[in-house]
């Protein structure tokens, strides 16, 4: 009965991209953050669910391409100038990296990284094609806020009822198939989605109609707080008390800060347990701590190999491999988002990386001002909103991303949409479109 349904609902979604490819391009995404086909593996299984959704979403932005239907404006931006370049430098260090042939069995090897890149790269551009009106980024907001809702309970219920088989030395791992494979197996990255998740429950709860029900999302945060907590990540817990503080300086209610701070105290001191609190307590300590000891390894690794191939990198996902060769360590990644696209790419990488998130911010800003000059305008509200979740949401990524490797992060790139379609809105007026408020 389960595949039934899953059969009936990929047909549907697949024949609504052909004639609105903004809905396939909200169903990719909803694939790629929520992986159900994780969750419920037993429905999915020998359904490439994916494969059917891209396809569709393709062909109907090649009919809207031939018929003159799309808006360019929206993809030529300086933020996507920079991720062309980006994915450039990417392409160019996988064909001419020293070390992308001398694979070694531990992580993904280049040529699959190298078609997952290709895959984040095609479908970022497909997007800022579609999704050019506030309605549909409506709707990506909204299936963000699903998701991590959804993903909030299912990580509270696995510590309520006690799998303890979904954590590992005490760190929840996200959901995994029968086969171990998962999108959340690395319980750091698990973490980011809940940082990153949760400044669109908080902000997007404006835009609904009904009090209690935004209540309701707000009591859902605290839980998002503890899904944090049981996956251990100290990047995790920092990226949270950025956005929280984040969240509260963009407040209008200034005197919301310190009830907030306490509360937020009190949920660790409550929720964290000892293997968060633990590890928590060694954020500003690194000597004699090994995992800290390991990423400066690493960052010193990583640290020689731009000096020494500053053009092409060691090569697209051979970090792991190079390492060795270049600092007396174990094979791990560079668990530093920049280092680890300027070591394997190049110093092209890393400048284009830096320049995105400069032109995110900048974005942002002028999405903000735009805002502040036009309080009567129809579409205020939502857009606010979206550019101050989104802004949040980014900030705890790159806050984030100096401990972590996230160059394949979709959420990463998921958010640049939102920067990208807000700001060109502003910038054209931000003509009126129907944008009602979100109603369950």
């Amino acid at each position: 009965m389960g595949k039934l349904l899953l059969l009936m609902t990929i047909f549907s979604a697949a024949s609504s991209a052909i004639v609105r490819p903004w809905t396939g391009i909200v169903s990719y995404y909803l694939l790629a953050i929520l992986g159900p086909q994780y969750i419920w593996w037993w429905n999915f299984d020998g359904l490439r669910v994916s494969f059917w959704i891209a396809i569709s979403t393709l062909l109907g932005i090649t009919l809207k391409l031939l018929k003159a239907e799309l808006d360019f404006t929206f993809l030529r931006t300086t933020l996507n100038a920079w991720l062309f370049f980006l994915w450039v430098c990417l392409v160019m260090s996988y064909l001419l990296g020293p070390y992308v042939n001398l694979y070694i069995s531990n992580g993904l090897k280049p040529d699959t990284i190298f078609s997952i890149t290709n895959n984040i790269f095609l479908f970022y551009f497909c997007s800022t094609l579609v999704v050019s009106d506030l309605k549909s980024l409506r709707y990506l907001g909204t299936v963000f806020v699903c998701v991590t809702v959804y993903l909030i309970y299912w990580a509270n219920n696995q510590y309520f009822t006690q799998n303890w088989n979904q954590f590992y030395m005490g760190r929840l791992m996200g959901p995994r198939s029968v086969d171990g494979s998962s999108l959340y197996s690395d319980e750091n990255v698990f973490a980011m989605l809940f940082v990153a998740g949760i400044p669109f429950l908080y902000y997007l709860s404006f835009e609904l109609r009904r009090r209690w029900q935004r209540y309701i999302l707000w009591c859902v945060i605290p839980l998002g707080w503890h899904a944090v907590f049981l996956t251990g990540s100290r990047g995790g817990l920092l990226g949270l008390g950025l956005i929280t503080v984040l969240t509260v300086l963009k407040s209008k209610r200034k005197l919301m800060v310190v009830p907030l701070v306490v509360v937020f105290v009190l949920a660790y001191q409550l929720q964290a347990g000892n293997t968060m609190k633990q590890r928590g307590e060694m954020i500003s300590q690194y000597q004699g701590e090994g995992s800290a000891e390991m990423r400066i390894a690493a960052w010193k690794g990583g640290w020689s190999m731009i000096c020494t191939h500053p053009l092409t990198g060691v090569g697209l996902g051979s970090f792991i491999t190079a390492l060795p060769r270049f600092y007396d360590t174990n094979p791990r990644v560079a668990h530093n988002t920049l280092i680890q696209y300027t070591a394997e790419s190049g110093l092209g990488a890393g400048l284009s990386y830096l320049m995105i998130l400069c032109c995110f911010f900048l974005g942002s800003r002028r999405v903000g001002a735009w805002c502040n000059d036009n309080r009567e305008g129809a579409d205020t509200s939502l857009i606010r909103s979206l550019n101050n979740a989104s802004t949040v949401s980014f900030a705890g990524l790159a806050v984030c991303s100096l401990f972590l490797s996230l160059t394949i992060y979709e959420i990463f790139f998921f958010l640049l949409i939102f920067n990208n379609t807000l700001e060109r809105h502003c910038l054209r007026g931000a003509r009126p479109v129907n944008a009602e408020a979100l109603t369950c």
